[in-house]
């Protein structure tokens, strides 16, 4: 038990971002399930795609740049506590993050309809 202890207590940022990243990949598998109910793909994707960016978007803790935590954390936690400017440089990620994924879903959409209109 000792040497879990002192494993965790070394190591214990890694098991967080493991926990973490492991309780995201259950729940966006979930969420892959839930969303097959939709039956517009415009919406399922859109759905999804919010979900990964909220779920996996990392951000700064502090102004030292030393740690990362989920962006919707920071921002909540700014919200929250309103210590630092990290909520509002985590929120602008946020919303960069979702930019980039409507753009990858606006070209899906593009290409695919390019390439089903000379089928």
């Amino acid at each position: 038990m000792k040497k879990v202890n002192e494993f965790i207590g070394n190591y214990q940022y890694f098991v967080a971002w493991a926990v973490y990243i492991g309780s995201g990949l259950l729940f966006s598998l979930f969420w892959w399930k839930i969303t097959t109910l939709v039956f517009h793909r415009g919406w399922r994707e859109l759905l999804r795609g919010i979900s990964l960016v909220v779920i996996y978007t990392p951000w700064f803790t502090s102004d030292a740049h030393e740690h990362l935590a989920p962006a919707v954390v920071v921002v909540l936690m700014d919200a929250l506590l309103g210590a630092s400017d990290n909520g509002l440089a985590g929120s602008l990620a946020l919303l960069l993050a979702t930019a980039a994924m409507l753009a990858m879903l606006i070209g899906r959409r593009l290409l695919g309809a390019s390439n089903h209109q000379e089928g």
